[in-house]
């Protein structure tokens, strides 16, 4: 058991580490980066509901429960990515509290994306059944590697900041623009 763990552990892990899943690391990126080691509360509970949400959504699917159309999964994880980026050019508050608004986009994005990791676990899943050791592993390793890429991001704004915030808000919406820019260039 322990082996099968470690095992979609790493499965989990390089899939999202692997430079492949630009969708990943870019919606990471638009969510992380308005945040520093001074704000990271912020940033613990939105990747929280997302984690949750992508929890419930895996399962979800996993199990057979609901399974929406890959294609519109697919669809929907750039437009996520899009929206988080554009709101930090249009509404950025670095200042602003945590709202339950917030909280429940996080959430909903992150059934969104926990959809688009069901299709690839069940590509990667050797049984007929769903294998609740598998999927833990899996969700697991996704966790630690979305945690080390937003723990990356922080120590680099951090430093990027640790004096001054007087350039912040326009790297903030500089790096935002690029996430836009490139997620409209490699998905369409």
């Amino acid at each position: 058991m322990i082996d099968q763990i470690q095992f979609y552990l790493k499965i989990g892990f390089s899939h999202i580490m692997d430079i492949n899943a630009y969708d990943h690391l870019l919606f990471l990126a638009s969510i992380s980066i308005i945040y520093s080691f001074k704000t990271w509360k912020k940033l613990f509970w939105i990747v929280t509901f997302f984690t949750i949400g992508h929890s419930m959504s895996l399962v979800i699917s996993s199990y057979g429960i609901y399974k929406p159309n890959a294609e519109i999964i697919e669809f929907l994880i750039p437009v996520t990515i899009i929206i988080s980026a554009l709101s930090n050019i249009f509404f950025l508050d670095t200042n602003k509290k945590i709202n339950y608004f917030t909280i429940l986009i996080a959430l909903f994005f992150g059934l969104i994306h926990g959809f688009g990791f069901a299709n690839f676990f069940s590509q990667i899943s050797f049984s007929d059944g769903v294998d609740l050791v598998a999927l833990i592993g899996f969700s697991l390793g996704v966790e630690v590697s979305q945690i080390l890429i937003a723990i990356s991001i922080l120590v680099l704004n951090s430093i990027l900041f640790w004096n001054s915030n007087k350039h912040k808000k326009n790297y903030i919406r500089i790096i935002s623009f690029l996430v836009c820019l490139l997620t409209i260039l490699i998905f369409i």
